[in-house]
């Protein structure tokens, strides 16, 4: 397969923001679209933000964003973004009847050889292949935010999905800096979205309960949990604790089913949950003195200073 160079980003919201920072950043060059001039001019306004903030934190080099910055295009037409490209990276709304014309538009104007990537945090790529003429070529590719920070990248294709192209799109994701983690098979939310909603599922219900108030909930994580994430997931720590999977799941077996029982198992919100969460995460001390922009800066700085101790960053620096 040959090697990838030109990339279009479809969709230009946060997500597709984070995707072309990280194809720009290193080396590709990138063709942004979505909808109109105003949606562009203020992605291009977040992308060389986040290309100088990876450049101030020593994850590019010198004059590294002002080079980035040059390999990005824009534009409003599709077919524009996508006639020339190796690659591209759909980052549209999370909904069928979205991605699916979408991605059957992309297929017709993109050269037959390019792999088409869904961002999707959750939908299956069966579905959404499904009206296109080569299926084989797609696959899903679903990062976590900020994507031009956070490594993960879950990588799984439909069932008419080649086996070359998920291997193609892993090679090229990691040449980009990111690690990705192959699904054996689809599944709704893939791994980090459904490990996700069970806490937060059980977050909200603590907090509704009244069992603790939200910044409890978050401090208890961030200073527990939280502390030992960065370097090993949750099967890693039961098989330390125990020492040794099977026997943690024999000698726990009993007291995780007390825990299980006691706790809920909701799928939709409710109104009295989402009353509670929203006045006790409103009552947080960043968030009464912080705004929403000052708040997603702090994260960042943070996660630079994480990821220099467990893991190289997702754009290396380069001399």
């Amino acid at each position: 397969m040959k090697e990838i160079q030109r990339v279009a980003c479809v969709g230009a919201g946060l997500i597709g923001q984070g995707w072309a920072t990280v194809f720009a950043a290193k080396g590709c060059t990138v063709v942004l679209h979505d909808l109109t001039d105003r949606l562009l001019d203020e992605a291009l306004r977040h992308i060389a933000q986040n290309l100088d903030f990876l450049e101030a934190h020593q994850l590019l080099k010198t004059a590294g964003a002002a080079e980035a910055k040059g390999r990005i295009l824009a534009t409003t037409r599709l077919s524009d973004a996508v006639e020339q490209v190796d690659y591209v990276q759909e980052s549209a709304p999370d909904r069928y009847e979205i991605k699916e014309p979408l991605f059957e538009a992309i297929d017709r104007a993109a050269p037959r050889e390019a792999i088409l990537a869904s961002s999707s945090s959750g939908l299956l790529m069966t579905e959404i292949q499904k009206g296109t003429g080569r299926p084989e070529r797609c696959v899903m590719a679903h990062p976590m935010l900020p994507v031009h920070l956070v490594p993960t990248v879950e990588v799984v294709g439909g069932e008419k999905t080649s086996r070359d192209t998920v291997v193609a799109a892993c090679e090229f994701l990691e040449k980009m800096g990111k690690a990705p983690v192959l699904l054996k098979k689809e599944v709704s939310g893939y791994i980090v979205n459904r490990l996700q909603a069970a806490l937060l599922r059980e977050a909200i219900d603590l907090v509704e309960k009244g069992v603790a108030s939200a910044e409890d909930v978050d401090r208890a994580f961030c200073m527990g949990n939280g502390l030992r994430d960065p370097v090993i997931g949750p099967l890693m720590r039961a098989h330390l604790a125990g020492d040794g999977i099977a026997r943690f799941l024999e000698d726990y077996a009993e007291s995780y089913r007390l825990r299980w029982e006691s706790m809920e198992c909701w799928t939709r919100l409710s109104a009295s949950a989402v009353r509670a969460v929203t006045e006790s995460v409103n009552e947080m001390g960043m968030v009464r003195t912080q705004g929403l922009e000052e708040i997603k800066v702090w994260r960042d700085e943070m996660l630079v200073k994480i990821l220099q101790v467990v893991e190289r960053p997702c754009v290396a620096a380069t001399t």
